[in-house]
């Protein structure tokens, strides 16, 4: 039998599952068995459908028609399995399209692609920044229980879910003053047993990913959706942030782009799920990504979801000693690209690190592991161009569209020397002349905006610290250049160009 689903669409009251039949001898059924599984990768099943009957849509295709909520649980999100005779149809398990989400309107316009991880709002709307990248921990928000006004309540899936009012307003009153000057927000999602504050235990155990080297160099976890209950508090923190901030108008401040996770190619410590080899890692990723989208799409249509790389393209962290540890980017891009081109695609886009081969050295156009090739070990600020011709390959298209790009964390380093930051602020200049070069890349969006005593002896900021890290001394000279980069000069001459 040759019966397999073609395309899944959620609308407000239904899903509907396209259906293309071949010509073999029993291809005629039109009742069909359905499943309806939680998004957990367990396969959990919510409901069971037997019997439904197939019908033929307004545009003349063939369809089987599910509710899109199930004792109050959202479909959308979820497997569905469509049985011919008892057989497994192949095809896509998973909505690709979202109709009718709460909000839509246009993705906001930024007049430059400057862009800072920002530690001090004021100054940063002095230097013009207009693009911010900004964490956003899962157990700095939620909670198990109700706490009187401590809590905010957020139903979901016929549920309530719980956030600690403090920690959300917090949220709040830092990204309204970002957003209301004009600042595009893209939160990074993350994991971690202590961001703000440390996970209660209950809490964290349930959202600690089941695999996670506790008490190793692992500083942070991946995601936990392996059962219905963990699934539904990701679900919950995602959709929690989609309702809130993807919002025109701003009310609490406004964020119009996720990043899933930090650096997931160099999982083992910034996104961390066990030791396992790039394909079952980028297979539990690609499951989260899908499930990011299809969560935050029914609050905003135009949420841009990004998965986040350092680096290593087809080279890795570890040299190749350690694969179950470190993966090369494009690793996990064919495996996860595969995964949902399968299942059921979404509109992913990539937020990429070029740092320098070295981090320690800011000089990245001297990179030996970055040649001007598909197959880099790197990519760098000196090859940039490689990423962005990646995103034309016809495989890794969305529905005929790029992937869209941005560069959410990069710096360059100084040491505790005037030539160091000198060749630091040039860096910069260089850098920012490529990026301009590439019109694929939305923004740059430099790491970091004040040098930082624990950041692995690097001092990567616009501001010079004091040797004990207790105060900012005084801008560095990288600082006027980020200032003045995007800026015409009385001839009309950007400053950009004459790096």
């Amino acid at each position: 039998m040759s019966i397999r689903t073609n395309l899944i669409v959620a609308d407000r009251r239904s899903v509907r599952i396209l259906i293309e039949r071949g010509n073999e001898p029993g291809d005629g059924v039109r009742f069909f068995d359905a499943e309806i599984c939680y998004p957990s990768t367990d396969g959990a099943v919510l409901r069971r459908f037997d019997g439904v009957f197939s019908i033929v849509d307004e545009a003349g295709r063939e369809c089987v028609y599910l509710p899109r909520y199930v004792d109050g649980y959202d479909t959308a999100v979820c497997r569905f399995r469509l049985f011919a005779r008892g057989a497994l149809a192949e095809g896509p398990e998973f909505a690709e399209e979202l109709k009718d989400p709460l909000r839509s309107f246009p993705y906001p316009a930024a007049d430059t692609k400057k862009g800072l991880q920002i530690a001090d709002i004021k100054d940063a709307i002095e230097l013009g920044v207009r693009h911010a990248a900004l964490n956003v921990s899962q157990g700095d928000l939620l909670e198990l229980a109700p706490d009187g006004d401590n809590t905010i309540e957020f139903p979901l899936d016929g549920r309530t879910y719980y956030f600690n009012r403090k920690n959300v307003e917090a949220c709040d009153a830092r990204f309204r003053e970002l957003s209301d000057a004009g600042i595009i927000i893209t939160l990074i999602l993350l994991n971690s047993p202590k961001w703000s504050r440390k996970v209660p235990e209950e809490l964290w155990q349930l959202i600690r990913h089941p695999d996670y080297a506790e008490g190793t160099d692992a500083l942070i976890s991946e995601f936990n959706i392996t059962t219905p209950e963990a699934a539904g508090y990701y679900r919950a923190f995602v959709a929690f942030l989609a309702d809130r901030y993807a919002r025109e108008d701003g009310q609490y401040g406004r964020a119009v782009g996720m990043i899933v996770g930090n650096e997931v190619n160099s999982g083992w410590i910034w996104c961390n799920a066990g030791a396992k080899g790039a394909e079952r890692y980028s297979e539990e990723y690609a499951d989260i990504v899908r499930l990011t989208w299809q969560t935050a799409a029914a609050y905003y249509g135009g949420i841009r979801v990004y998965l986040s790389f350092d680096h290593f393209w087809t080279g890795d962290a570890a040299g190749g000693k350690a694969p179950d540890h470190y993966f090369g980017a494009k690793a996990v891009l064919d495996t996860l690209n595969r995964r949902l081109t399968a299942e059921g695609n979404v509109p992913w886009n990539i937020a990429h690190h070029p740092y320098p081969e070295d981090l320690n050295y800011p000089d990245f156009w001297n990179d030996k592991s970055a040649p001007d090739s598909p197959d880099a070990p790197i990519i760098t600020f000196k090859n940039l161009q490689v990423l962005a011709e990646f995103t034309y390959d016809p495989a890794f298209l969305y529905r005929g569209q790029r992937r869209r790009i941005i560069l959410s964390e990069q710096g360059f380093n100084s040491h505790w020397t005037p030539e160091s930051e000198v060749l630091q602020a040039m860096a910069y200049g260089v850098a920012y002349k490529k990026v301009m070069s590439i019109p694929e890349i939305d923004s740059f969006i430099l790491h970091a905006h004040h040098d930082n005593l624990h950041e692995f002896g690097l001092n990567l900021g616009l501001w010079r610290r004091s040797e004990d890290g207790a105060r900012m001394v005084a801008p560095k000279p990288i600082y006027y250049v980020f200032k003045a980069i995007d800026k015409k000069d009385e001839r009309g001459v950007y400053h950009w160009e004459r790096y």
